[in-house]
């Protein structure tokens, strides 16, 4: 008895120290713990980068096992998602559109995340069903093992039909899947308890004993062939996972020497710190790499603070700001995860930042839409001052308004791009009417002052070209008649009119010489009935005046050169006439004195007006 005690105690001990925990020293294997990620870090990653990870955890093998960073990354794409709609829906009401109307959209991203939630929960939902259905069936065979165990004890076979099927028993037990709960950890103990005691039973000799080591060898040799192929595979995350998987496989075998002095553990375990070691590498990149992106992330903060510092001072100024700091956030979310010794502290120094940048923008939008609605009013004010302008024909004052209006419209903010076309189009229409009928008032008014002086330069040039006969009546009557027919041609416009009355009259003038001339009437009818002619034109009043004035001015100009000669007669005295000098000016003083009497002859013609 004492010494089936000793065995039993022996294999205990071997079975400990081979239960495969520590096989690595401190090392961990695990895949989950190295890939694991803070709360914080997920809350600084992008939807595409929460996208790209969750796709990535989608494609693990055993979705259990990472759904604590599944439900994170679930939280945070709700948020993310909240985020951009309210940021749509501040900009969907920015112009006054009511909230109520807003329905957020879905992109293609949107679109095949919300996918892959839902295959998430169906692939664990499936996961945990497998799981728990061969966590039963393998407690199940395996409890039926220690059955048979119990069954072999009772010694009712011989020696090697005990052996063989005590073998079969112990594969049938590696073959079995491990499942990580209490209930686990007793059958193993039982396991390895009764294994002990069919050993102490059959009083195992040397030669057994070496057997039984011997197939375990060949179980060990087969694993750490399996670990060296394992140390090639490209994959980091696979080779760990697998060397995890072996390791388990490793703690299931007996030892087959003792202690660190089994070669076939030394041979694991260096195949096994190829992995490791290709682990310590990328996690020094990786730290190396967060040291980089910290720095990267820090000046992002630097840069997104100093947003805060700038006043905003109009719509256009705060769009400017709100793009260099929507590209401050897209270079965020490119880089990616931070050192974990700095406690998310960048990101919350980041993400407040952020906050407190937008809390300014809504607080801007706020007071811009107070502003867009009274620029609204006022600009209807003005809307319905042109209205009421613009079936005026006052041409000249209702200009003046309107471009005052126009002036003041200038000078009135913006309004909400809704309101903005509607209102702009209303006031326009109303100045275009107005000054639409005045253009149209005006080319109807140049129009008919173009035929009118079309006319009167025709009927001058018809004066012109008229050729009187011999009766002096007849001629007259014809002079009577253009005359009528200017005046009837209506008033022209002040600028051209004392062009053309000026030619109307020398045309009647030398008409009435004309008539003079082929009827051979008498002065003094004549100028009498030319003085009649003239005083029924418009402007002949004037005229008569005028030549009445010249005719003046020249008689006494006249008179003054016969005064002149005669005083300078009188300083030759008695000379003789035959003197050249004074015979020339009593020519000049004769021919001047009966200028004066013709002249004279005619002022009497001309009436006192």
């Amino acid at each position: 008895m004492e010494n089936n005690k000793e065995k039993k105690t022996e294999s205990i001990s071997e079975i400990s120290h081979e239960s495969g925990a520590g096989v690595f020293d401190d090392e961990s294997t695990s895949v989950i713990a190295e890939s694991s990620i803070s709360e914080d870090e997920i809350e600084s990653l992008s939807k595409v980068q929460l996208a790209k990870k969750i796709e990535e955890y989608f494609n693990a093998e055993e979705l259990n096992s990472v759904f604590s960073e599944i439900s994170l990354i679930k939280k945070q794409w709700d948020t993310l998602v909240k985020e951009e709609n309210e940021i749509k829906l501040k900009a969907f009401i920015q112009d006054g559109t009511p909230a109520k109307d807003f329905e957020p959209k879905k992109d293609a991203l949107d679109e095949k995340t919300e996918l892959i939630w839902k295959n998430i929960n169906a692939k664990r939902a499936s996961q945990r069903k497998l799981k728990e259905k061969n966590a039963q069936e393998n407690i199940s065979t395996k409890k039926l093992i220690i059955e048979e165990l119990k069954e072999l004890l009772k010694g009712n076979e011989s020696f090697f039909a005990s052996y063989n099927k005590f073998q079969a028993l112990q594969s049938k037990w590696r073959l079995t899947g491990n499942f990580s709960n209490q209930e686990s950890v007793t059958l193993r103990e039982n396991y390895f308890f009764l294994t002990g005691k069919f050993y102490d039973m059959v009083k195992i000799n040397n030669e057994l004993n070496i057997l039984d080591k011997k197939k375990n060898k060949e179980q060990k040799a087969l694993l750490c062939e399996k670990a060296e192929n394992l140390s090639l595979e490209p994959s980091l995350r696979k080779a760990l996972d697998g060397l995890a998987h072996l390791q388990e496989e490793w703690g299931d075998l007996r030892n087959s020497l003792r202690g660190l002095k089994d070669p076939l553990l030394l041979r694991f375990k260096t195949a096994g710190n190829i992995i490791l070691d290709r682990k310590k590498e990328h996690l020094l990149q990786v730290q190396e790499q967060q040291k980089s992106n910290l720095l990267a992330k820090t000046e992002l903060c630097h840069q997104i603070e100093s947003l805060l510092q700038i006043n905003i001072i109009s719509l256009k100024h705060c769009r400017e700001l709100a793009d260099k700091e929507a590209l401050i956030w897209e270079a965020w979310q490119k880089i990616s995860f931070v050192p974990k010794s700095d406690n998310g502290n960048c990101w919350k120094r980041f993400k407040a930042a952020r906050v407190q940048f937008h809390q300014a923008l809504d607080l801007f939008y706020g007071n811009q839409r107070k502003d867009f609605a009274q620029n609204l009013e006022k600009k209807i004010a003005l809307c319905v001052k042109a209205e009421m302008q613009q079936e005026s024909k006052d041409w000249q004052s209702t200009s003046e308004l309107l471009k005052k209006l126009q002036i003041e419209w200038k000078t009135i903010g913006q309004v909400a791009i809704k309101d903005s076309d509607a209102v702009w189009l209303r006031f326009r229409k109303a100045c275009d009417y107005f000054f639409d009928s005045k253009s149209s008032q005006i080319n109807a008014n140049e129009n008919a002052i173009k035929i009118l002086i079309q006319n009167k330069e025709t009927l001058i040039s018809k004066i012109e070209a008229f050729q009187p006969s011999d009766d002096f009546n007849n001629g007259i009557e014809e002079l009577k008649k253009f005359q009528e027919e200017w005046t009837s041609t209506g008033e022209e416009p002040l600028k051209e009119s004392s062009r053309l009355n000026n030619a109307f009259g020398r045309a009647s003038e030398k008409l009435l010489e004309r008539i003079k001339t082929a009827s051979k009437v008498e002065d003094k009818l004549f100028y009498r009935l030319k003085y009649e002619q003239m005083l029924k034109s418009p402007q002949g009043k004037d005229q008569i005046k005028k030549e009445r004035s010249a005719l003046q001015d020249k008689i006494r100009k006249v008179q003054a050169e016969v005064d002149q000669l005669e005083n300078n007669l009188s300083f030759f005295g008695n000379g003789k006439s035959a003197n050249p000098f004074i015979a020339e000016y009593q020519i000049k003083m004769e021919n001047g004195k009966l200028e004066v009497k013709e002249l004279a002859l005619k002022l009497k013609f001309i009436p006192s007006v």
